[in-house]
């Protein structure tokens, strides 16, 4: 066998490094193209939920003037101004334009002035695509370089689609209550003025994400081609020790270093078992990923050393040769749930029979969270767009309901158990009243009026207004408040919103003689407040849906304090998360980014 590998023409050598450097060039174009186009089909999906949100926005905003919340006169190009500006917001948008089908600007937001006429190239970009759907391309500048990835879609207004007086009697809006706050005559004038005409709605995306997305895969293709071409020459160097036997143990060595190193520098965990159950092998990725140190745990049991969940799945009984890939979530250490992708493999020796096992790790929790961050941000985004139809549709009833209830308790002088049914249901329509307004707060975007303001202050304040009701409980309440800088850019009364409805929770959570610990601090650039109870906890299972809307575990509770609270906070760009225990108390940390001058 090695008298013939020796003589193995070097033409044949040759060509099989030509075909794996065939093979690895055809790998990195192909993942190199897949990885752009994935990019590319998430920044269209992301250009048309900005477009979307648009003319969602709009369809709130004349919703709102017909029900007589804005008092202005309707002016189309100032609430299509307003809702882009909205949109703005997001740090990936460079602009959005909305263009008449004669290439003019007729509202805009970081970009170019209104009125002002767009080129022909731009005109044909935004003309080229079918009624309805969106299109996009890549933008280059007049050097080359690319910019920014626009999206652009044809749009007809909401408000323009029917006439005015039809719509306001299918919307229930022709009563007299509406009429008197609303010039029907100018409001159709205003729609007259731009039914027809044909707009566009183009917004800018910003490439940076993009490009990292892609430097990373590059990196990722580069890393892996160089790796399946030192296992090329690893394979070719294997063909040169059988040369002669003086170098062939110096060569072996060298092999056996380069495979340790691979297999060391594996962004992958990796341990591997032998024929008697015993760890032989495991990587420093591993060691991470588990919070073990591989070393201590060769020729260990894998039941004995490695964390519970872990061991248990090595020596399990599996049909030959078959391949198990599956995610699994566990505790290690004191740190939180991970979830880990596992793959577990059979390795297969010379004679029959496994020589051993291969469990490949791979930490996936940040992905997961983020792909339930993306599903409850769908979720809430779809309760908005409902929660506008819901207010109009149940408001109107419950107005005449408690005006007949009125009525009717006027008229049952003298029936007490009758006056007092008529007051249950005049209660009761209230509280179903004060029910959608609570909706509508959480649905509705709202400005926030913004200044510095130091967050222990409002933490103090906040707690002095809950202090009567804590003290009345046996309830103990203590601040503390570290001596760092916690001067925050954010609307102070929107935040005593958050901490009161969070106080209030843990009041509710604590029994007599419990203790409520507020803690305000610094955390790198954030500032941060914490308030820590001793009561019930929460369940494992409700824990992640503390803060989903109408989610309440409270007979009375609505199930919208802590909803709106979040939305609070992620409106002036921070976070806030909760952790506890069953029968441990609870623990809430809201995180606010910390003031800086420009």
């Amino acid at each position: 066998m090695r008298k013939h590998l020796v003589n193995v023409s070097p033409w044949i050598l040759a060509a099989a490094c030509t075909l794996l450097a065939v093979i690895i060039g055809s790998f990195a174009i192909n993942n190199y193209n897949r990885e752009k186009r994935l990019m590319e089909a998430a920044l269209l999906q992301k250009g048309e939920s900005v477009l979307r949100f648009i003319d969602s926005g709009m369809k709130v905003s004349f919703r709102g003037y017909m029900m007589g919340i804005d008092a202005r006169q309707y002016r189309f190009a100032e609430h299509i101004q307003d809702v882009i500006s909205q949109a703005l917001e997001d740090e990936d948008v460079h602009f959005i334009e909305l263009i008449d089908g004669q290439g003019v600007v007729r509202a805009a937001g970081g970009s170019r002035n209104l009125g002002e006429k767009i080129g022909a190239d731009y005109l044909s970009f935004i003309q080229a695509g079918q009624p309805g759907k969106p299109h996009a391309r890549m933008y280059y500048d007049s050097n080359g370089e690319r910019v920014g990835y626009q999206v652009s879609m044809t749009y007809e207004p909401r408000p323009f689609r029917n006439n005015i007086h039809h719509g306001m009697r299918g919307r229930g809006m022709g009563n007299s209550q509406f009429r008197d706050r609303i010039d029907e005559n100018k409001l159709q004038e205003e729609l007259d003025r731009w039914r027809g005409k044909q707009f566009s709605l183009v917004v800018e995306l910003d490439l940076e994400k993009y490009d990292k997305a892609v430097q990373r895969q590059v990196v990722q293709i580069a890393i892996l081609s160089v790796v399946l071409l030192l296992v090329g020459v690893g394979g070719w160097l294997s063909l040169l020790t059988l040369q002669g036997l003086r170098g062939s143990q110096s060569s072996l060595q060298q092999m056996r270093e380069f495979n340790d190193l691979l297999i060391e520098t594996l962004p992958v965990g990796l341990i591997a078992t032998d024929a008697n159950g015993d760890i032989k092998m495991m990587n420093e990725a591993g060691g991470v990923i588990l919070n073990v140190d591989p070393s201590s745990l060769l020729l260990k049991q894998p039941a004995d050393s490695l964390p519970e969940g872990i061991g248990s799945l090595f020596g399990r009984t599996r049909s030959g040769g078959d391949v198990e890939t599956f995610e699994k979530t566990i505790n290690i250490g004191d740190k939180k749930k991970q979830t880990l992708l596992l793959t577990l493999l059979d390795v297969a020796g010379r004679e029959e029979g496994p020589v051993g096992e291969l469990l490949l790790l791979q930490d996936v929790s940040e992905i997961r969270g983020l792909e339930t961050q993306l599903r409850r941000s769908e979720r809430l985004a779809a309760l908005g767009k409902m929660a506008a139809g819901v207010a109009h549709e149940l408001r109107n009833p419950l107005s005449s309901i408690k005006g007949l209830a009125v009525v009717l308790k006027g008229r049952l002088t003298g029936d007490d158990e009758g006056r007092k049914g008529a007051d249950v249901l005049v209660q009761e329509t209230e509280r179903l009243n004060r029910s959608i307004g609570e909706l509508l707060a959480y649905a509705r975007p709202e400005s926030l009026e913004q200044q510095k303001v130091r967050l222990s202050a409002i933490v103090a304040e906040t707690v002095e207004l809950v202090r009567l009701d804590a003290d009345q409980q046996g309830v103990g309440l203590e601040i503390l408040s570290a001596e760092a800088e916690d001067v925050v850019f954010a609307d102070a009364d929107k935040l005593k919103q958050v901490f009161l409805n969070i106080l209030l929770n843990s009041l509710q959570a604590v029994s007599a003689e419990g203790q409520i610990c507020v803690n305000v601090g610094r955390d790198g650039s954030d500032v941060v407040c914490k308030i820590e109870d001793n009561g019930t906890g929460i369940d494992e299972e409700n824990l992640t849906r503390v803060f989903d809307p109408y989610f309440t575990t409270k007979n009375d509770g609505t199930g919208l304090g802590l909803a709106i609270s979040s939305k609070i906070i992620e409106e002036h760009g921070g976070s806030v998360s909760m952790e506890s225990k069953p029968g441990c108390g609870a623990t809430v940390t809201v995180r606010l980014p910390g003031y800086s001058p420009a």
